[in-house]
């Protein structure tokens, strides 16, 4: 663990952990990775471990308090403490910027190509990545439409919109590399184009990518309709 993961001696899973139990609790260990999955795992990831392992050390810390069932599974239940609480809104509240920390295996292997570019290859990968980022758009999309217009948390919303942005300007590279992977030789560079081409292109390998994706719509509507429900 690095000392940026470190803020005040508590780490950022920890602080992920306040924040989970503020909002569902009492809640077990077991509920707070559900909600992980459902909602933060989408653009922050780390080990189920370390979430396994940060509530009772926020109760020797005084920050979390502990119940176990008397009967049945004996699960633990954690709360906020009046500490915990006073803990989570000081760290909310501080607003240094703080660098993204993005680990993207494409861009990697698109660095790593090099004297290995070939149009196929290229072709390959930019369009692997323009289904997946077409797929979470898409996902987005549904996600957002499924919202209240005035939502309880419109933070929330706005993390949301956010992942949109993202997904539209990584669907928008990769159908670019897609277009001009005949370009991507080794000792070539990719050709400027007009506006107008671009976004003909753009639309044109948008539309590839969602057809492909057709098959798994009825995954998609499942996934958003159990992620809408727990958020």
């Amino acid at each position: 663990m690095s000392p940026k993961d470190v803020q005040n001696g508590y780490t950022t899973v920890e602080y992920l952990t306040l924040g989970l139990v503020a909002r569902l609790e009492p809640c077990t260990s077991y509920d707070l990775k559900r909600e992980v999955e459902r909602t933060v795992s989408h653009f922050w990831t780390f080990s189920h471990t370390a979430l396994y392992q940060a509530p009772p050390q926020l109760v020797a810390a005084g920050l979390l308090a502990e119940e176990q069932e008397e009967t049945g599974r004996r699960r633990r239940q954690y709360r906020l403490t009046p500490d915990g609480r006073a803990e989570l809104l000081a760290w909310l509240e501080e607003t240094s910027a703080h660098p993204i920390e993005l680990r993207d295996l494409a861009l990697l292997k698109l660095i790593l190509l090099g004297p290995h570019a070939s149009p196929g290859r290229t072709l390959a990968l930019a369009n692997a990545q323009a289904d997946y980022h077409a797929h979470r758009l898409e996902e987005f999309k549904e996600l957002a439409a499924s919202y209240d217009p005035e939502p309880d948390h419109p933070t929330r919303l706005a993390a949301l919109r956010f992942g949109i942005k993202w997904a539209e300007a990584a669907l928008e590279f990769w159908g670019k590399l897609a277009h001009e992977a005949d370009n991507l030789q080794d000792g070539k560079g990719s050709k400027p184009r007009r506006d107008a081409e671009d976004s003909n292109m753009l639309m044109n390998l948008t539309t590839s990518a969602w057809t492909r994706l057709s098959r798994k719509v009825r995954y998609r509507g499942l996934f958003v309709q159990g992620y809408s429900r727990a958020c």
